[in-house]
């Protein structure tokens, strides 16, 4: 059986555009409705595409450009990013690539009103219909975005425009933009079990070796607890383990959370201490269950969670072990005081799904420490 193939383009390439964009269904019907209708009256549509930094604004267009337009509309497609580009860059992209597109000879130009009359020139007596796109708008280019819309009016083109929230509200409040663009496509924040489709299906299209589900299920639960349900924060995250299961390393939750770091570390290990010795204040019981938790999670590496059965049953074992009462009530109690102080956290897919963010070492020896001191005292 012939292995398939994989491809680390889907990590590192930017404009990486997947073979199928999963839940934007809705999004994408709107933008092809009313780009046909544009298409079979003959006139310009001007769009622009929203959403918080990281959603997936720049893959949403890039699939309308690569796998719609070339496939429904006979158009040539134009697409520059602006980031970090002054005026001029982003006027001499678009001239570049429309010359390009069309398979027209270019003069070299250094001027920004020849650059834009050249390319107002290729885009006029061009015989097929173009659709232009700008990423990463804001209020440094917003006059390239605008002038590209009225042009696009005048011969019958359409624009996308594509920029951050942020910038989104600050921009369409000034009459130049607000005159500009036709109609807009906002994108939500993805849902915890769409982003685990999503993370999935970045996984079988790029990794070397297949990660199990738990770890996927983990990451996607690291980023929706902490960054908003963005696939591009989890594919960062993705970036860090490519390596090393490239070299056959078995991942595990470790190594999940160390890739993670840059998302989920909101306390320094002496604050989490400070945080367990607040909550367990001459609560034996809280320390136990956090002891019993943390040293699961030690033992068996591989797993990145411990569901609420197995925890009840350590928990017995070790109030047999101390001779302590045991009670399923004085358990849950616990736990909700330390998932309430974010030391424990519930995933997504299963509040019966108990997982930790800090390493399980530091958590048991700070539960172990304390549980000791308590019984000291008494």
């Amino acid at each position: 059986m012939r292995k398939p193939e994989v491809s680390p383009k889907g990590l590192f390439d930017p404009y990486y555009v997947p073979k199928k964009l999963l839940h934007r269904d809705r999004e994408l019907e709107s933008i092809k409705g009313i780009h046909s209708d544009s298409f079979a009256d003959d006139y310009g549509v001007n769009c622009l595409v929203h959403g918080i930094t990281g959603v997936g604004m720049t893959v949403f267009s890039r699939y309308f450009l690569t796998r719609i337009v070339p496939n429904k509309f006979d158009a040539y497609t134009v697409y520059v990013d602006a980031k970090n580009k002054d005026i001029l860059e982003i006027v001499s992209d678009l001239n570049n690539r429309i010359h390009i597109k069309n398979n027209r000879p270019i003069t070299v130009a250094f001027d920004l009103d020849v650059l834009w009359m050249q390319f107002k020139r290729a885009a006029t007596t061009s015989q097929r219909k173009g659709v232009f796109v700008i990423d990463n708008i804001d209020e440094s280019n917003e006059e390239v975005f605008s002038k590209l819309a009225r042009l696009s009016k005048e011969i019958q083109a359409s624009t996308i425009g594509i920029l951050n929230s942020h910038d989104y509200r600050f921009l369409t409040k000034s009459g130049a933009t607000a005159m500009a663009y036709d109609f807009e496509i906002p994108l939500d924040t993805y849902t915890q079990s769409q982003l685990y489709e999503i993370v999935r299906m970045r996984v079988e299209e790029t990794f070397p070796l297949r990660l199990t589900d738990e770890v996927v299920r983990y990451i996607a639960d690291i980023v929706c607890e902490f960054d908003a349900s963005k696939p591009k924060t989890s594919i960062e995250a993705l970036k860090t383990l490519y390596p090393l299961a490239s070299r056959g390393h078995e991942i595990d939750s470790d190594m999940v959370r160390n890739a993670t770091t840059d998302i989920a570390t909101f306390h320094h290990e002496q604050d989490y201490m400070e945080t367990i010795e607040a909550i367990s204040m001459n609560d034996f019981m809280t320390l136990l269950v956090l002891e019993a938790l943390s040293g699961h999670l030690m033992q068996y590496k591989t797993e990145t969670y411990i569901d609420r059965k197995t925890l009840n049953e350590v928990v017995q074992i070790k109030c047999e072990e101390l001779g302590v009462i045991y009670a399923r009530e004085d358990i849950e109690r616990s736990l909700q005081s330390l998932i309430f102080q974010c030391v424990v956290f519930e995933s997504g897919y299963s509040k019966n799904l108990l997982y930790v963010l800090v390493p399980p070492e530091i958590l048991y020896d700070t539960a172990v420490a304390m549980r000791r001191e308590l019984v000291k005292r008494k």
